[in-house]
């Protein structure tokens, strides 16, 4: 990567009492991916005031380009059931183009999107608006393929309210200001050195740094096991993980998956703010059964696919609960037909919840549709600080596939904060008080015809 060579010093910028030490001047192409938290004011914006009305479900890609000062922001889905859209400006043109939005490099460090911002939901009339955000974004010292990008606190009137965003004020019935919080890489890059790009790295889950291109840390680099085509990376025991995320013999092995990163993260590397993401997981089962597909994320299930619930599914389990672990999904074949309940042993790399507090989510198939339930105690077994035992039957109740020897479950552990939570519990949507509260009044508005 250059810089444009009259901006090589980067300078510190006072917006509020925050210093900022962006990096001015950026070039080239950049792609990655951020996590929107949406913020908003019941009142006048001050820090402490805010509520946070929901979080991006997943992380969603953008695309930075600095030669031509565009940006593409991808949008997702909000917890409390909405997508969002970051737009051009008039939300012009057809395909991509209408959600590119320009920028302009405000040669400190920082540098501000003028963009479109709308939240999809019929029932209060898909609001949206022309606005801008402004972030910051900073070289990484240790990288120069990787920028780190957050939203700065900027406000029209040049007064800062000590929230991170930009309000937009007269088209939601409160204030809300999105925060958009990534990383990037630079396009073409190979950080490693080793000839893989840095974007089909990340793409496939590995850790592309300099001193990581070893991601497993099997002492084995990742060019070597990603094999002769790494856009078709090997998995010799064809569990669903490539052999460059498992370490050692679990890449033999389809009886145990190893290097399953939480939180949409990479191994080893903090992709978002969440405490988790980068931390992994494993998995092992005993004969005949063997893994077929592992995937990992965050905790959501597409809404309501006819479209009839006036509050959009979510799909989360239920409101008021942080879950910090995330969703792993296997799949699982059986060489032989047997009744016997299947037992699989999953092991996280980060602390669980003490067993007077843990809860167990598991997906099941209800109306034909998929959905998160709170399983009986008895189903499953804390063994220690980091392991969970988890007892299944094929066709049982948490199989997703009706396919006799195939076998398919998601699970999600989470620590119960709410005091006398019930195992029959679930499926609450993931909508807290804050975002009922926003619905309710957006409903109202929308009734007396103040949302446009």
């Amino acid at each position: 990567m250059k810089l444009k060579a009259a901006l090589m010093v980067t300078p510190l910028l006072m917006i509020g009492s925050a210093v900022m030490a962006g990096t001015p001047g950026l070039t080239g192409i950049y792609h990655g991916q951020h996590l929107i938290t949406m913020r908003g004011c019941p009142g006048a914006c001050q820090a402490g005031s805010e509520l946070v009305l929901g979080k991006g479900i997943q992380n969603a890609d953008w695309s930075w380009n600095f030669d031509e000062d565009w940006v593409l922001i991808r949008g997702t889905t909000l917890t409390v059931g909405f997508d969002y859209e970051v737009q051009s400006i008039g939300n012009q043109g057809q395909g991509d183009d209408r959600l590119t939005a320009g920028f302009t490099d405000n040669l400190d460090g920082t540098y501000t999107v003028y963009h479109g911002f709308q939240i999809y939901n019929p029932n209060v009339g898909n609001p949206r608006t022309d606005t801008s955000t402004t972030f910051e974004i900073t070289e990484d010292p240790d990288n120069p393929n990787l920028v780190v990008i957050t939203t700065v606190d900027d406000e029209p009137g040049g007064v800062p309210d000590g929230i991170p965003g930009t309000q937009i004020v007269g088209v939601f019935p409160m204030t809300v200001q999105p925060d958009f919080e990534g990383s990037a890489r630079l396009e073409g890059s190979s950080s490693g050195g080793d000839g893989i790009s840095d974007q089909l790295k990340e793409q496939l889950g590995l850790n592309p740094d300099a001193d990581n291109a070893d991601t497993d840390g099997d002492g084995l680099p990742d060019a070597e096991e990603l094999g002769a085509d790494p856009e078709n990376p090997l998995d010799s025991d064809a569990d669903g993980v490539i052999d460059a995320l498992e370490p050692g013999e679990a890449a033999q092995d389809p009886r145990l998956v190893a290097g399953a990163a939480l939180l949409d993260g990479i191994p080893g590397r903090q992709v978002t703010g969440d405490a988790l993401s980068g931390t992994t997981a494993e998995a092992s089962v005993g004969e005949p059964w063997r893994f077929t597909g592992v995937t990992s994320g965050y905790m959501s299930l597409a809404t309501d696919p006819d479209g009839d619930s006036a509050i959009p599914d979510t799909t989360r389990g239920d409101a008021g609960l942080e879950y910090q672990y995330g969703f792993i999904r296997f799949d699982m074949q059986a060489s032989a037909m047997i009744s016997d309940p299947v037992t699989v042993r999953l092991t996280f790399q980060a602390t669980l919840p003490e067993s007077s507090r843990l809860l167990l989510y598991a997906t099941q198939a209800i109306d034909g549709n998929e959905r998160y339930q709170v399983m009986a105690s008895d189903a499953y077994q804390r063994l220690d600080d980091h392991t969970l035992e988890i007892r299944l039957y094929d066709n049982g109740p948490w199989d997703l596939n009706p396919v006799a020897g195939v076998l398919t479950f998601g699970v999600a552990p989470v620590e119960n904060t709410l005091g006398g939570h019930q195992e029959s519990s679930g499926n609450g949507g993931g909508i807290g008080g804050a975002a009922l509260a926003l619905l309710a009044i957006l409903a109202a508005c929308r009734r007396r015809g103040a949302v446009p």
